[in-house]
């Protein structure tokens, strides 16, 4: 406030607020505020999904090409949001340096494929030591996102060992028009012990009970995925 003192100077103070709040440089590397914390990686993936979403909605009309055109062919959706009581982390006795952790979590969240999940479960456990429970549940439910996407899952939610699977809320989706699309109703008829389907105001959604950790989520989902 002293230093843009003068009359005109609200821009200037509006730029200085931005900065600390967080703004920092859109397109290159220097971050302030949450940008910083998350990474610019993150960020732009999280802006990304943003447009997506507006794509979809508010400004669909303005794009002739379907949003799933922009996605790696073999997923129907930019991310799974995965909501769930289990405990999932790093904890302080296993990696007690807290940047060290915050760290971890930021390579996590950049890995894009099964080699790279190996490479780091692998350097977990060189610099760590085995990894604990919370941890390797941690990973896993990683690559239960990856699977879920393939699969035309955007949220899945694992509660009090119950998980329920919501399918691409879209309607007009090229999901429901694909031949995965008829493999998962294929896998789920083949499977009537394990998926419970409902659809409810148009969105299409299973439950399956008594599961109690990701890993068990994982091998319902590759049912779901591969029968």
């Amino acid at each position: 406030m002293e230093e843009f003192s003068a009359l005109g100077s609200g821009l200037n103070i509006a730029l200085q607020d931005l900065d600390i709040r967080g703004a920092g440089n859109l397109l290159g590397a220097e971050q302030s505020g949450f940008i910083a914390d998350i990474g610019f990686d993150t960020y732009n993936r999280i802006l990304n999904e943003a447009i997506l979403e507006l794509k979809e909605t508010e400004f669909s009309d303005l794009y002739e090409k379907p949003v799933e055109s922009t996605l790696d062919e073999e997923a129907f959706l930019p991310d799974c949001h995965i909501d769930t009581d289990l405990e999932l982390l790093f904890p302080d006795s296993y990696v007690s340096n807290i940047s060290e952790r915050v760290e971890l979590y930021r390579k996590l969240d950049a890995i894009g494929n099964e080699k790279a999940m190996e490479e780091f479960r692998e350097m977990l456990t060189d610099r760590f030591g085995p990894l604990p429970s919370p941890s390797e549940e941690l990973l896993q439910v990683v690559e239960l996102r990856w699977l879920a996407q393939r699969s035309g899952v955007e949220k899945i939610v694992l509660k009090k060992s119950v998980l329920i699977t919501y399918f691409v809320s879209n309607p007009e989706s090229l999901f429901y028009s694909s031949q995965k699309f008829k493999e998962v109703i294929g896998n789920i008829q083949a499977n009537p012990g394990i998926f419970r389907m409902r659809e409810d105001q148009d969105k299409l959604s299973l439950r399956s009970d008594q599961v109690d950790s990701v890993q068990k989520a994982y091998q319902i989902m590759q049912k779901l995925s591969n029968g």
